[in-house]
């Protein structure tokens, strides 16, 4: 347990530090911005457009932010060769890998939160004031970044390539979101092979529609639980996946 502390709080602090955290705060900023113009040309709609496109800006970034620091989480160590004097100490492999992940997912939390309170005064002075669904929303994005995150660590020890992990993690990203776009195809299937591979696939990518909660934003509520059971699939999924990275670390030779 203090080896995964101390290697959160040094994580942590790195991501703070890095470039890549500190453009995405940025580019926070401009999106943030150029939805505030966006919502001014709706008219009727500025609340609504200011609400939508806000979200959308701090649920991208923060899982372009995320799959990119896992990615170069432990791959950059290894070719520095940082990662052998690391091992070298009484410390688990496990511990390690657990807490460079917590660190890198708080520091991505971080910027969500950072994001959220640039984007939340902004809908209030629209109309929109309704932090409990607001926070729902932000806790669908926390989710989607948990989900991703692990699985860009487990893509990046699979691979060993910083490229092919991250083109593979923007695929099964931009797979996630058409989950039951794949099961419909399934369905309509005449090979009893190709269903089969189509339903396996589409159950070991991420299924994102479990967290769009802007889906319900503008409806009376969402269906009873339905948060509670999107947190229970990503602390689930995300477990799975930092289960399967630990064994790839735990084989490496370092």
């Amino acid at each position: 347990m203090e080896t995964i502390k101390a290697v959160f709080a040094y994580t942590f602090k790195e991501h703070l530090r890095h470039k890549a955290w500190l453009s995405s705060a940025l580019f926070g900023l401009v999106a943030l911005a150029g939805a505030l113009v966006v919502a001014a040309l709706g008219q009727d709609e500025r609340g609504r457009l200011m609400l939508d496109l806000g979200l959308a800006a701090i649920e991208a970034i923060s899982l372009v932010s995320v799959v990119f620091l896992t990615v170069n989480l432990i791959l950059q160590e290894v070719e520095s060769r940082a990662i052998y004097l690391i091992l070298t100490h009484p410390a688990r492999r496990r511990d390690y890998l657990l807490g460079r992940f917590l660190g890198t997912l708080a520091a991505s939390a971080l910027g969500i939160a950072v994001m959220a309170a640039m984007h939340l005064p902004l809908t209030a002075a629209y109309g929109l004031w309704e932090p409990a669904r607001y926070a729902a929303a932000l806790l669908c994005i926390v989710g989607k970044t948990a989900v991703m995150g692990s699985l860009a660590l487990l893509l990046s020890l699979a691979l060993s390539s910083e490229a092919a992990a991250m083109a593979f993690a923007v695929f099964l990203w931009l797979l996630g979101h058409f989950s039951s776009e794949m099961r419909f195809l399934a369905d309509r299937s005449g090979s009893a092979f190709l269903k089969t591979a189509i339903v396996a696939f589409s159950h070991a990518a991420p299924d994102f529609a479990r967290f769009n909660f802007r889906d319900f934003w503008h409806a009376p509520a969402p269906p009873d639980g339905w948060l509670a059971w999107a947190l229970v699939y990503a602390a689930l999924y995300s477990a799975a996946c930092l289960a399967l990275s630990i064994e790839l670390f735990e084989q490496k030779e370092f």
